[in-house]
């Protein structure tokens, strides 16, 4: 009964992260972390939302926006962008048809732009098995293979999206990753990175992604980054603590 609920809110949460969240603001434009790398440059994470913006009725892709974000939220955090760098965007999707619009977007500005940068999708679905539900030692089982059953699989994820953060190029890169609303699908993905390189508290993450949110993410997207939290102190021992925030309880 509990997973059918989630189910249910999952769907619900969905519909409305499609109807209202898709367009560029500022607030949800974040540097994460910044990579020195051994030629000289440095490589930059940042997570957001959809970037594009509406003019006279037509939605385009934001750029010059995205840009001016990304460089005013490094300046508060005292990082001074270099002024020329290529991006790589990634965008969070459940692959459904109402997002195939945006993604259309996206892929046309860049294949025209290749100079840009370029970009990509990943299918990011969450959980719906709540750990907090389990016996300790089911938990323990499952973390440890997580990769084996997990559809986000962000035993790999996260240390991907670190080496294409730690890979050198001619030119910085920018490594942006969104979903729609910049709330839920890369509140799981950047929830997840901050356990792993910047020592963040499961409940840390959490309380994270809701300040930027403004509000608590999607159940699933938790469950996903909890799951995540738990292969951690688990399959590579990290001294983590992953007990569920009050929100969540």
């Amino acid at each position: 009964m509990k997973i059918i609920l989630n189910l249910i809110i999952l769907i619900l949460s969905i519909s409305v992260i499609l109807i209202n969240g898709d367009y560029l603001e500022y607030r949800k434009v974040h540097l994460v972390d910044q990579v020195s790398l051994s030629n000289g440059n440095t490589n930059y994470i940042f997570r957001g939302n959809e970037p594009s913006v509406n003019i006279n009725g037509t939605k385009y892709f934001a750029y010059e926006e995205l840009i001016k974000c990304m460089v005013n939220n490094s300046l508060t955090t005292g990082v001074k962008l270099p002024p020329q760098f290529t991006i790589v965007d990634i965008k969070l999707i459940y692959g459904l048809k109402d997002e195939e619009p945006d993604i259309e977007l996206e892929q046309t500005f860049f294949n025209a732009n290749p100079q840009f940068g370029q970009f990509g999708t990943n299918v990011t679905l969450g959980d719906l098995w709540d750990p907090n539900f389990l016996p300790e030692r089911d938990v323990k089982s499952w973390a440890l293979n997580l990769s084996d059953w997990q559809h986000d699989n962000l035993p790999y994820r996260i240390p991907f999206y670190r080496n294409i953060l730690s890979t050198e190029h001619d030119l910085p890169l920018i490594l942006y990753i969104h979903c729609e609303c910049g709330c839920d699908r890369t509140g799981e993905v950047f929830a997840s990175y901050a356990m792993k390189y910047l020592g963040y508290s499961f409940k840390e993450a959490m309380d994270w992604d809701y300040s930027i949110a403004g509000r608590r993410i999607m159940i699933n997207h938790q469950f996903a980054a909890q799951w995540y939290c738990y292969y951690l102190q688990v399959a590579e021992e990290m001294t983590i603590d992953c007990s569920a925030p009050p929100l969540l309880e």
